[in-house]
């Protein structure tokens, strides 16, 4: 029996050996969704600043309207009124109230609010139907966020309500790892842009995988440039990656990496130092290279090659690319998401299967019928790629499972 190949894990910490994060760059908050904190973000000021009203009514001693029951109404003198963003301090004598909005600086004096819809709304004097219980619909400073205080901890990626936060507490600008900048490198001399004259002639057929993984990139929150087809030869794909290496911090080759005549990926790079092509136990996807390559400025730009099959080229850059931009980007390479199967799936003694499978319900999924390793159209029509790893006997329904899920991030 041929040898599988290397485990899956052992060439995912292959890749990961040649990676690292990028420098942090400072950024503007409107800059920086999507992108990860490089260090723990502390409030430059408390949230909420000062205590402040939680409802529009009056402010006023709690003991002052202790009394007050529906029928037996405390009549108070309103002193002023107070907004939201007025630059005042107000102050409130003992036996008073200040008309209050939402928002609004609590009186000096003050400790509770009385809202609206329990008085008669008067201006120059209120008539206060209920008692309200000290520190009723006020906010107090620093309630939800401490000066001083982690307001976002380090190695968060950063969604709108990151940087929301981050703003309310005085932030205008951040530490983050920059979006990494993947290059898309891909060969085959029959390969050809769809909707082309050339697209159409004998033995050509249109190019799937440079949509697939420019998108595939770019949905992981990198920006992508992309290369080719490169034809079957090995001065212009050097060419073509030292190009790609210049404003790349990882170059992403497809096709040319398995034992045929016309394998320009590794006939190209296998002599080079630091270079490994191989065989990785999985399918679809077996032949796999890595190396580094040497850009103009010194830098040392990991490459990951994939093969050219397309379904073999989308499972394997998740596997394999996507581990190497989380790490770029300064998170975690593992973003391991599991599932209930519904139904038993078969399993490969020497191998890690990929496997299209869609949701039943929340959190269960069964693999897709007809499963064909090279299908373009069951991976479309699925939700998950179930990753399988070898074993001795099928997993039973019910079992969990690693899933790739196969959406757009949320």
């Amino acid at each position: 029996m041929a040898d599988p190949g290397v485990p899956v894990g052992a060439h995912v910490e292959r890749i990961l050996g040649s990676v690292t994060p990028l420098a942090p760059v400072t950024v503007p908050l409107g800059d920086a969704v999507g992108l990860v904190t490089a260090a723990d973000v502390t409030a430059a000021v408390s949230l909420p600043r000062f205590d402040h009203a939680a409802m529009d009514g009056y402010a006023v001693r709690a003991a002052d309207v202790a009394s007050a029951r529906p029928g037996a109404p405390v009549a108070l003198p309103v002193a002023g009124v107070v907004a939201a963003g007025d630059a005042v301090e107000p102050v409130l004598a003992p036996g008073t109230a200040w008309r209050i909005m939402t928002g609004a600086p609590v009186p000096a004096g003050a400790d509770a609010v009385v809202p609206f819809e329990w008085t008669d709304r008067g201006r120059a004097q209120v008539r206060i139907d209920d008692a309200v219980p000290v520190a009723r619909h006020i906010r107090r400073a620093g309630e939800d966020v401490v000066e001083g205080t982690v307001a976002v901890a380090h190695g968060t990626v950063l969604a709108p309500r990151h940087l929301a936060l981050l703003a309310a507490v005085g932030t205008a600008a951040v530490s983050v790892h920059p979006a990494s900048r993947v290059a898309v490198v891909v060969t085959g001399q029959e390969l050809a842009v769809p909707d082309t004259e050339l697209a159409g002639l004998p033995g050509h057929i249109p190019d799937s995988n440079s949509v697939a993984l420019v998108a595939a990139a770019r949905a992981a929150g990198a920006q992508v440039t992309a290369y080719g087809p490169v034809p079957d030869d090995t001065r212009l794909l050097l060419e073509q990656l030292a190009l790609a290496a210049e404003t790349a911090d990882l170059v992403v080759t497809t096709g040319g990496v398995s034992a045929g005549d016309h394998d320009v990926v590794k006939a190209a790079l296998r002599d080079r130092e630091g270079f490994w092509f191989g065989s990785v136990a999985i399918k679809p996807g077996r032949p796999q290279g890595a190396g580094a390559v040497t850009a103009s400025d010194g830098r040392t730009v990991p490459v990951v090659s994939l093969p050219g099959t397309p379904v073999a080229a989308y499972s394997s850059f998740r596997l394999f690319a996507e581990p190497a931009l989380r790490v770029l980007a300064g998170q975690r390479p593992d973003a391991v998401v599991r599932a209930i199967l519904d139904v038993p799936v078969d399993v490969a003694a020497d191998r890690t299967l990929v496997l299209p499978a869609t949701y039943v319900a929340p959190g269960r999924v069964a693999q897709l019928a007809g499963h064909v390793g090279h299908s373009q159209r069951l991976l479309a029509a699925a939700d998950v790629l179930l990753v399988v790893p070898p074993g001795d006997a099928p997993l039973a329904a019910g079992a969990e499972v690693a899933i790739l899920p196969l959406g757009l991030p949320a």
